[in-house]
C-alpha cells in the first residue's frame, strides 16, 4: 500500500473563485466564438481546510489519482494518515498539500492540531473501487438492490439517543423517525434506501454550531430519502447527495449554512420539492455533474442566497419547475465549469417559475457568485436549455439572460430556446443575449419591453435564419465584469451568512409520524410526467414603473421608430467601424510594393491578430502614405462619431 506524496504547494487556488475575471476582460475585447473544449482533470480532488472541518469529508479518486487540500481557514492545519504513513507540514492559511494515491484502498486522515484518527477534524480518501470504511457491501451508484419488506422503525431518542446511532443501526428499507429536539451532531449515511424523517419540520432541527460541517451527508448509499426536519448553521451543507442512484429531500428547511442548503452531486434520479432554503453563500438548490440527471427540482423557495438555484454541467431530463425564486443576489444560474465533470452544462428545462427581486445586496456571497448579482434567471455557458412559461420581474440588471462562461476553457451559449415567458420592470434589459455565443441561440413569444441586443425577437428569433448567426450584445458583459473586478480588488460587501435572519416556520409533512417509509427508488423516485404551471398566469400584479424603453448596449433610448434606428446602429456602428478599420489598413499594406515584403507581412499579422490596437498601431506607427489628417478622420472621427451616436441615444432615451 504505497501512495506518493507530491509536497506542499504555495498558494493553490482556492474555491476556484475569481480565476474568471482576467478571461472575462480578454472575452470583452476579442468577442470573437471561441471553440471551447472541457479540461478537467478526472484524476484531481480538491479538499478544503477550514475550521475545523475537511469539505468534503470523503473524496473518492481513481487509482493514481490526486488529492489537493488546501488550507482555507484561519487557523494552521494538517494532514495525517491514520496509519501514520505520511503527513504534511502544518499548513498556514492559503498553503496547500497534495498527494498522489497510487494503490486502491480506503486511507483516512485527521489534522492532528484539531482532531484525531476518525474524530473531529478527520476524512478519507477512497481510491478506486474502495468501499467507505462502515458502509455494506456492493455499495454505489445503481449497485444496490431495492429491499423487498421495510427495514422497521427506528426512533430518536427513544430506541437510539442520536440521530448517526439510528442511521448507523438501520437496515435498508428502515425508516429513522425523529422526534423534537436540537440534534448537534453531523449524521453520514452509507446505508441505502433509509428514510430519514422529523416528526415536526420546524422543532427537529440538526445544529452544527458553526462547527459540523454536513447536516446530513449521503455518501454513495442509493435511494435515500431525507424529509421533514430543519439543518442549520453547518459550516458546508444542510443536507448532501453525493454519487447516489435515486434521492429525494422533501418538506426540507435549510438556513445559514456555509455553502448550500439542498445539495446533490455527482447523482441521478432524484427530486427536491416543498423545500426552503436562505442564508448561502453559494445557492440555496443545487444539482450539479450529471447528465442525464433525471431530477426534479419543483414546488420549493429559495430567498436571501446568493443564487436560488445553481447547476453545474448538469442536465439532461433536469426541470426546475414550479417554485419561487426571491430576494437572493440572482434566481436561477445554471451554468458551465470546468473544475467539475460533464461539461458544458445543457439540456434543462426551467419553466413555470416566479422569479423575482433577485437584488439581494445583504445576502451573502462568494466571490464567484456576485457577479450575478440582479439577474433573474442566468443561462452561464449553457446550451440547449429550454426557459418558458416563467413570470420573471423586479430586477435591477437583466431579467433572462445568455452569457459566455469564462473558465480555463470559454464555453459559450448555444441553441438555447426562452420562448414564452413574462418578462418585466428590469434595469438594463428584460431579455439579453451576451456575446459572443456560438449560435442558435433564440428568443420567442415571450411578453417584454426592453431587450440587449435590441430587437432580440427579430435578430434572434426561433426559426430565424439569424439566429444560427453568432452574436449578442458586448454591452452585457460589462457589468458583470465591473463587479467581478470589485469582488477581486475587495471592494465588495455582502452579508455574513452566519447572521443571516432565520426563516418563519414552514409547512410540515402532512401525516408524517404515521407514514411508512418511503425510499427514492431510482428509475420511480422521479415522476416520468412533469406538470408545469403557467407562472405568467398566477396573477401578480404588475409594477406600475415598467419601463418600455429599448437598451442598446446598456443605455435606455426611446420605444419609437427613430429610437429603435438610433439603437440599432448604435450597436451595428462599432462592428462597421473596426471592419472599416481592418480592410483600409490591409488594402493600404497590399498596394505599398515599396515596403519589404517581411514588414508587410509582420504589419498584417498585427492588424488581423491584436483586436482594436493592431489597425490603430499601424495606422499611427505603420509609415502608411494615407494623408495623416484623412487618418485621424478615419479612427479619431469614427470614434466621435459612435460617441455623438451615443449622447444622441442617451438624449432620447430621457
Amino acid at each position: 500500500m504505497t501512495e506518493r506524496d507530491v509536497g506542499c504547494l504555495a498558494s493553490p487556488a482556492m474555491r476556484r473563485r475569481l480565476r474568471a475575471a482576467p478571461l472575462l476582460a480578454l472575452l470583452t475585447l476579442l468577442a470573437v466564438p471561441l471553440e471551447a473544449r472541457a479540461s478537467t482533470d478526472d484524476a484531481a480532488e480538491d479538499v478544503e481546510m477550514l475550521d475545523n472541518v475537511f469539505g468534503p469529508r470523503v473524496v473518492r479518486v481513481p487509482v493514481g489519482g490526486t488529492v489537493e487540500w488546501t488550507n482555507v481557514g484561519r487557523a494552521r492545519h494538517n494532514v495525517t494518515a491514520d496509519d501514520g504513513s505520511y503527513a504534511s507540514d502544518d499548513l498556514e492559511p492559503g498553503d496547500g498539500f497534495v498527494r498522489t494515491f497510487t494503490t486502491e484502498g480506503a486511507f483516512p486522515y485527521f489534522c492532528s492540531l484539531h482532531g484525531t484518527p476518525g474524530a473531529g477534524m478527520s476524512g478519507v480518501v477512497l481510491a478506486g473501487e474502495a468501499p467507505l470504511p462502515g458502509a455494506g457491501s456492493g455499495v454505489g451508484p445503481g449497485r444496490e438492490t431495492p429491499p423487498g419488506l421495510p427495514g422497521g422503525e427506528i426512533r430518536v431518542p427513544e430506541d437510539a439517543p442520536s440521530i448517526q446511532s439510528a442511521v448507523d443501526a438501520a437496515e435498508p428499507g428502515g425508516l429513522v423517525l425523529i422526534s423534537p429536539g436540537v440534534y448537534e451532531e453531523a449524521v453520514v449515511v452509507t446505508t441505502p434506501f433509509l428514510t430519514i424523517r422529523g416528526t415536526d419540520r420546524n422543532a427537529v432541527i440538526l445544529d452544527g454550531r458553526f462547527r459540523l460541517d454536513n447536516g446530513i451527508a449521503v455518501i454513495e448509499a442509493d435511494g435515500v430519502t431525507i424529509e421533514n426536519l430543519t439543518a442549520r448553521h453547518y459550516l458546508l451543507n444542510g443536507f448532501l447527495w453525493q454519487s447516489v442512484f435515486g434521492y429525494r429531500g422533501s418538506f426540507l428547511t435549510a438556513f445559514n449554512d456555509g455553502a448550500y442548503g439542498l445539495f446533490a452531486y455527482d447523482s441521478v434520479y432524484g427530486q427536491f420539492d416543498h423545500s426552503y432554503a436562505s442564508g448561502h453563500p453559494d445557492s440555496g438548490f443545487y444539482v450539479g455533474q450529471c447528465f442525464p440527471c433525471h431530477s426534479v427540482v419543483t414546488d420549493v423557495l429559495a430567498e436571501n442566497n446568493a443564487l436560488g438555484f445553481s447547476g453545474t454541467n448538469a442536465g439532461g431530463e433536469l426541470f426546475v419547475v414550479n417554485s419561487e425564486w426571491r430576494d437572493n443576489m440572482s434566481g436561477i444560474v445554471p451554468n458551465t465549469l470546468d473544475s467539475e465533470e460533464l461539461a458544458p452544462q445543457r439540456e434543462a428545462v426551467i419553466a413555470g417559475n416566479w422569479v423575482h427581486d433577485n437584488n439581494n445586496e445583504d445576502a451573502p456571497a462568494f466571490d464567484l457568485q456576485y457577479p450575478s448579482f440582479g439577474i433573474g434567471i442566468l443561462v452561464n455557458g449553457g446550451r440547449g436549455n429550454l426557459v418558458t412559461q416563467n413570470l420573471v420581474e423586479d430586477h435591477v440588471n437583466f431579467g433572462i439572460a445568455l452569457l459566455a462562461s469564462p473558465d480555463e476553457q470559454v464555453w459559450l451559449t448555444e441553441g438555447n430556446e426562452v420562448r414564452g415567458n413574462l418578462v418585466r420592470s428590469s434595469g438594463d434589459a428584460d431579455l439579453a443575449l451576451g456575446a459572443p455565443a456560438a449560435g442558435g441561440d433564440c428568443f420567442d413569444a415571450n411578453a417584454f419591453a426592453t431587450s440587449l441586443p435590441p430587437a432580440i425577437e427579430w435578430r434572434n428569433g426561433c426559426g430565424s435564419p439569424l439566429a444560427r448567426i453568432a452574436g449578442g450584445s458586448l454591452g452585457m458583459v460589462i457589468g458583470p465584469l465591473e463587479r467581478y473586478l470589485d469582488a477581486a480588488f475587495g471592494e465588495v460587501e455582502v452579508g455574513d451568512w452566519r447572521s443571516q435572519p432565520p426563516p418563519p416556520p414552514q409547512e410540515s409533512m402532512p401525516g408524517a409520524e404515521g407514514a411508512p417509509p418511503d425510499p427514492a427508488i431510482a428509475e420511480v423516485a422521479v415522476p416520468q410526467r412533469v406538470q408545469i404551471r403557467d407562472a405568467r398566469a398566477l396573477g401578480v400584479p404588475a409594477p406600475t414603473d415598467v419601463s418600455q424603453e429599448v437598451t442598446v448596449l446598456g443605455m435606455p433610448i426611446a420605444a419609437s421608430w427613430w429610437g429603435v434606428l438610433v439603437g440599432l446602429y448604435a450597436y451595428a456602428l462599432p462592428l462597421i467601424l473596426y471592419t472599416a478599420w481592418v480592410s483600409i489598413a490591409l488594402w493600404d499594406l497590399v498596394r505599398q510594393e515599396a515596403v519589404p515584403n517581411r514588414t508587410r507581412i509582420l504589419w498584417m499579422l498585427a492588424v488581423l491578430v491584436i483586436p482594436l490596437f493592431g489597425p490603430i498601431a499601424y495606422y499611427v506607427f505603420g509609415r502608411s502614405p494615407i494623408q495623416r489628417s484623412l487618418r485621424i478622420a478615419l479612427v479619431a472621427g469614427g470614434l466621435a462619431i459612435y460617441a455623438a451616436i451615443t449622447a444622441l441615444a442617451i438624449a432620447l432615451g430621457t
